[in-house]
Order: C-alpha cells, then structure tokens, then sequence
C-alpha cells in the first residue's frame, strides 16, 4: 500500500513508520522540511493516517490560537484534499469533555469537520520509548514528580496503537464508526501509581483542565477483531 503518514518523526508515527516497512510510506514532517501547512497529495496514495499536531493540554491554554491553527486549521486542510480517500487521524480521549482545554477544542471540532472514511483515534494515554517529556509516564521515570493526584488515567503502550492502525489498514474505513476510543480499557489512580514508582509527594487537587477519569470503553474496537492491549504498565 502506498500510505501518508503526517507527523512520522513524532511518538506515535516513528513507530509506526518502522513496522510498516513493507509499504511505501511517504513522510510529512515538520522535522523532515515538511510542514503540513504546505501538505498535496501524492498520486495514487491508498491510506492516510494523519498524526501530525499539538498534544499538550497544559501548553494549549498557554498558546490557544497555535493549537487552533496547527490542530484545526492545517488539519481541515488535509481533510478536504484526503476527502475521498480512507484516513486514520489523531483524536483524544479529552474530546469526552473537550471545553476543559484548547486542545480538547480543537480535537472536538476536527471529529465534526472529518468526512465520510476518516477515522478518528481517541487515544487515552499512550507510553513507550520516545514518549514526550510532559506525559506522566515520562516524567515517573525521569523524576519530575512533585505531586500526586486522585485522577484515574487510562494507559496503552504505542505498540498496542500500532497494532490498531493496522487493524484499520487491514479492514479500511469504509463504514465504519466516526471515531473509536483506544486505550487498555483499565483505568488507574496517578496517585498509586506514583507510589508504585517510590515517589513519596503530596497529594493534590490536579489542574481543572484536565478531565478526572479517562479511562476507555474499548468495545467497538473489540468489536472489530481487536484482541486488546499485549502491553501494560
């Protein structure tokens, strides 16, 4: 298959570039001189799977118009150029209450503006090696942790996305749901799993823009043949 990865230098998409070696991907990266603001379509291109964004919940309160532009704009963009064409794209599991944060915005509204065949991934928290600095599990092991809270969170290794997406690669978009939330399904209090790593911190109220409990209904997914989560914190 010849497939589209926006964001292949990212998390997600470094992984995902590197188990679908046997197709031809074709890069768009900030990182590589390609900035999806400038994205066209090659010829011929079978699937899309669009990574590229902001994902910082903190940082989108900081710098909301960015996200708006980054997150929306450029991706509304894609959307119409990729309209006919099968398509995977990044969603969150903070669109379930998206007016806590900017960047809960914005995902909110690219699941609205997405056509008929694209697909979006409500990703819950998702860990492994390359993991921004800013997510809880890369700060657990570099030991940025000053507190703790009660909020549960919802953890799923990026091999387990990989095997999502190609779940979706094989069976194709085509009537399919709009959106499909993916995560392990099992939700866990931040404050025993900072105890679990040996932090002894405070206990804290945590940030408003954040939602309490992400965990996800994983159903549809299973639904679809998927098996579930091989990986777990």
């Amino acid at each position: 298959m010849k497939i589209v990865i926006t964001g292949s230098s990212g998390f997600i998409g470094s992984h995902l570039k590197d188990s679908l070696k046997e197709h031809d991907i074709i890069e768009w990266d900030i990182k590589l001189g390609k900035d999806i603001k400038n994205f066209t379509l090659d010829k011929n291109v079978d699937f899309i799977i669009h990574l590229a964004g902001l994902t910082d919940v903190r940082e989108s309160i900081q710098i909301p118009d960015v996200y708006w532009e980054k997150n929306v704009e450029y991706s509304k963009k894609i959307f119409d150029i990729c309209k006919n064409i099968p398509m995977l794209y990044a969603s969150t599991s903070c669109v379930k209450e998206w007016w806590l944060s900017p960047y809960g915005t914005t995902k909110k509204v690219l699941e609205e503006l997405a056509h008929d065949g694209h697909v979006g991934l409500r990703f819950s928290n998702v860990y492994g090696d390359g993991a921004p600095s800013f997510m809880l599990t890369s700060r657990l092991k570099s030991g940025n942790i000053s507190y703790s809270t009660n909020h549960i969170r919802d953890f799923i290794h990026v091999s387990d996305v990989v095997d999502v997406v190609k779940l979706f690669l094989q069976l194709g978009t085509k009537d399919k749901n709009k959106y499909y939330n993916v995560g392990s399904g099992i939700g866990l209090k931040v404050s025993e799993l900072v105890k679990k790593y040996g932090y002894d911190v405070p206990l804290k109220e945590g940030d408003k823009c954040e939602m309490m409990n992400n965990t996800a209904d994983i159903s549809e997914l299973v639904k679809l043949g998927w098996t579930g989560p091989k990986e777990f914190l």
